[in-house]
């Protein structure tokens, strides 16, 4: 597959807006471990973030202990590298602390662009990608003092990226219009040794090789969205999405169906131990898949009454039945965020 850096990012700008706008601190709620709480990571401690700007730190998986931030949008994704934590969210905000969360900086807020960041990722201390709505995409070489946004038009699928060279043939900035307004939602950025790997709206999957400044995207049979994406071993990737729908790929070959009979939305992927991956989700549902994982036949149009799921897949419910947004394994606890807050998951 041919690239050009033309191509790959159509644009990349310094910016490193700071508005003097920004909404006050966070409200100090009582009952914030029952918040919405939206994404989780782990390394010596835990960081969960959330609605309102909701931070929460742990050092056991026990017991949480609310952060004073200077921000009171939703933090959808956070990430963790040493005592390093940045967290993303609506208004495009990028808040940082560099001491387990007991101080915080804002990098970014720009809510004029009217576009959440949904995931952050950090391959060191220094270097970082954000991402999020319409292809929203930024890079970091230096801890976030700076951010450089880019725009990937290799994200998007070969027929609208016909359309925008033919359109780019004749006038390079409505290109770079169109560009920015089809490009799709990104979801998730996963990092497997040197391999990037994200998943967002209509069916886009995709790799990278060159941490995400080049972007292979794969054909996939399905063009709903992807909310995860990740890799079980050197040989397979899973990808899961809207209405239950999971996607395997062995040995960089098609991607084939996973039947579940299950059409409630999965989050996100939690790889346990052994051979076992859950796929968890919207109404509190958890799919749990034994590996090798069986595929079947996609049939948009079967009957769920009739459905049987593949062999050693099996689906159940946590009692709330409140959406899993995300998973981390911690101290041997199995930790989730959901819409009823924070909850350890019992998994068999």
């Amino acid at each position: 597959m041919k690239k050009t850096i033309a191509a790959c990012i159509a644009a990349a700008f310094a910016v490193n807006n700071v508005s003097t706008a920004i909404a006050e601190e966070v409200f100090m709620a009582p009952l914030v471990e029952q918040s919405v709480l939206l994404d989780i990571d782990a390394d010596q401690f835990v960081v969960i973030v959330g609605e309102r700007g909701h931070v929460l730190i742990s050092e056991n998986g026990d017991v949480f202990e609310q952060k004073r931030v200077p921000t009171q949008s939703t933090l959808t994704a956070t990430t963790v590298v040493g005592d390093n934590i940045w967290a993303v969210g609506h208004d495009a905000v990028i808040i940082h602390s560099s001491d387990k969360g007991e101080s915080w900086e804002v990098q970014q807020y720009q809510p004029d662009l009217q576009r959440p960041f949904l995931d952050v990722l950090f391959f060191d201390e220094m270097q970082g990608v954000a991402a999020g709505a319409y292809g929203l995409f930024y890079r970091t070489e230096d801890g976030g003092k700076t951010w450089n946004a880019e725009r990937h038009a290799t994200l998007l699928d070969p027929y609208d990226r016909e359309y925008l060279e033919d359109i780019r043939k004749e006038d390079e900035a409505f290109y770079q219009q169109e560009l920015e307004s089809i490009l799709p939602h990104i979801n998730r950025i996963t990092l497997d040794g040197n391999t990037l790997y994200l998943a967002g709206e209509a069916g886009l999957l995709a790799k990278s090789t060159d941490m995400g400044k080049s972007w292979e995207r794969y054909s996939v049979d399905y063009t709903g969205s992807f909310f995860d994406i990740k890799p079980l071993d050197d040989d397979s990737v899973l990808a899961v999405g809207l209405r239950g729908n999971m996607f395997i790929n062995h040995n960089e070959s098609s991607w084939e169906y996973i039947q579940t009979c299950s059409t409630s939305t999965l989050n996100s992927i939690l790889i346990g131990s052994g051979s076992v991956v859950y796929a968890l989700g919207n109404n509190g549902k958890m799919v749990k898949a034994n590996r090798p994982i069986p595929t079947s036949m996609r049939d948009p149009y079967a009957n769920p009454v009739d459905c049987k799921p593949g062999e050693g897949i099996s689906v159940s419910q946590i009692e709330d039945k409140a959406a899993i947004l995300n998973a981390k394994q911690f101290k041997g606890l199995n930790l989730a965020v959901s819409a009823n807050g924070v909850k350890t998951l019992n998994l068999k």
